[in-house]
């Protein structure tokens, strides 16, 4: 029990370093910006509730609470997997390290890639010709680890009612 529970730890302060990074990225992009309505409000707060999401799931993990923990960070991961721009929307959201492999189908395709640290992009209304599709190596890897450490834990709270129940 030991070892899941540094590797659940080591998922925790992941989350919430990547969490910390996004935030303090977002509020001196956004400060740095030098416009600020209504719009840039409402994109600001939803770009720091995703990132919020990823330090309170760190947070759940890192004070045991495992199952949601675990479940809540997989929704994270989810969230993180896929990156797409087409029909001028574009979303890319990773709270951490990320490793994208894609497809950019705008003028020919052409095999890309990408590695680095917490981004966020959201455009709406942008260039309707650029198509691209990617899919970020990192988050399906950390899903599935998600995935199994839930396993894991779930196989030892299961032992520890088996073992209650026993007669002495």
């Amino acid at each position: 029990m030991e070892k899941i529970n540094k590797q659940i730890s080591a998922l925790g302060i992941y989350q919430i370093v990547g969490g910390i990074m996004g935030i303090a990225l977002s509020l001196y992009f956004t400060s740095k910006s030098g416009v600020f309505n209504f719009p840039i409000l409402i994109l600001t707060l939803f770009v720091l509730s995703l990132y919020s999401f990823s330090v309170f799931c760190g947070f759940l993990l890192l004070k045991k609470s495992y199952l949601k923990g675990l479940n809540l960070s997989i929704i994270n991961q989810v969230l993180q997997i896929i990156t797409c721009s087409v029909l001028g929307f574009t979303f890319q959201y990773t709270s951490g390290i990320f490793l994208y492999f894609g497809l950019n189908l705008t003028e020919d395709t052409l095999f890309t890639y990408n590695i680095g640290l917490t981004t966020f992009n959201f455009k709406w209304n942008s260039d309707s010709n650029i198509t691209t599709f990617s899919i970020n190596i990192v988050a399906i890897i950390l899903m599935n680890f998600a995935f199994k450490l839930r396993e894991k834990i779930a196989k030892e709270e299961e032992n520890k009612l088996s073992e209650i129940g026993q007669p002495s």
